[in-house]
């Protein structure tokens, strides 16, 4: 389940910039959900496995 959601927010944390490069629709909600990928990453550091 770690690994997931590690997967999940790094794929989020790129999501962002490439909708901005890319020039597509709505790019700004993909820079939300860049910024909750982020959240998800920092927080996957900082949680010590049990």
């Amino acid at each position: 389940m770690r690994t997931a959601i590690l997967i999940l927010g790094t794929v989020l944390f790129m999501a962002g910039p490439a909708a901005k490069i890319y020039h597509l629709n709505h790019a700004n909600n993909y820079m939300i959900a860049s910024g909750l990928g982020l959240v998800m990453i920092t927080a996957m550091a900082f949680i010590k496995k049990k």
